[in-house]
């Protein structure tokens, strides 16, 4: 997808949007209306950045602008105003990007950003064995968690690339912030699996050890 030079962000603390998934976001911010509204009469397009570890945590509307330099920029799918100038839409991660430097900073956050695309996928026969590995923990999971884990594990079965379900299976399962953006910032496809296979295996290891 093509993506302008320059994108409106949002910088929210403890948000991370991978590519190929889908984040609902709920926009009240008055900045941040602003953006959507120029995003919506331009290429419905902006950027989610998570705020930096240790910045202060201020109340809404916040100003504090310092991100993470890894970003992705989304495609928003879906937008519905509500009668009070509040939004609620659905963002589509399409890119990972790198910022480079930010435009401005009002009325809301403007970043000049390159896209950062994904490198070493693997061949086909050790791709299959990845989907399978990721497949495998994601179901013992499932298992484990009973009625709690709803169709997640269902919906990952659906998922025919790679990319997309290593992202998936983070965005639902992973709550760690750290561990998300970690995630982001790896274009390594290979070294990005590893990441949410070894993320999966820590996760069943908690799960076995609170049932003792």
């Amino acid at each position: 997808m093509n993506i302008p030079e320059e994108v409106p962000a949002m910088i929210l603390p403890g948000t991370v949007l991978l590519p190929k998934t889908i984040m609902p976001l709920r926009i009240f911010e008055e900045r941040y209306r602003r953006m959507l509204a120029d995003s919506l009469g331009s290429d419905r397009v902006f950027a989610i950045s998570a705020s930096l570890p240790g910045e202060p945590s201020l109340p809404f509307p916040s100003t504090n602008d310092a991100c993470e330099p890894i970003a992705t920029v989304g495609l928003i799918r879906m937008s519905s105003q509500n009668p009070d100038g509040t939004s609620l839409l659905m963002l589509e991660g399409t890119e990972r990007v790198r910022i480079e430097s930010v435009v401005q900073r009002e009325p809301y956050p403007l970043l000049r950003v390159t896209k950062l695309p994904s490198t070493h996928r693997p061949q086909d026969e050790f791709e299959a064995e990845i989907v399978v590995d990721l497949l495998d923990k994601v179901d013992v999971i499932d298992e484990m968690l009973g009625a709690e884990g709803g169709d997640a594990a269902v919906a990952c079965h659906a998922i025919d690339d790679l990319e997309m379900l290593a992202h998936f299976i983070m965005q639902t399962y992973c709550t760690s912030e750290e561990t998300l953006q970690r995630t982001l910032e790896t274009t390594n496809i290979i070294e990005r699996c590893k990441i949410v296979s070894d993320y999966l295996q820590l996760q069943i290891m908690l799960m076995n050890d609170s049932e003792e």
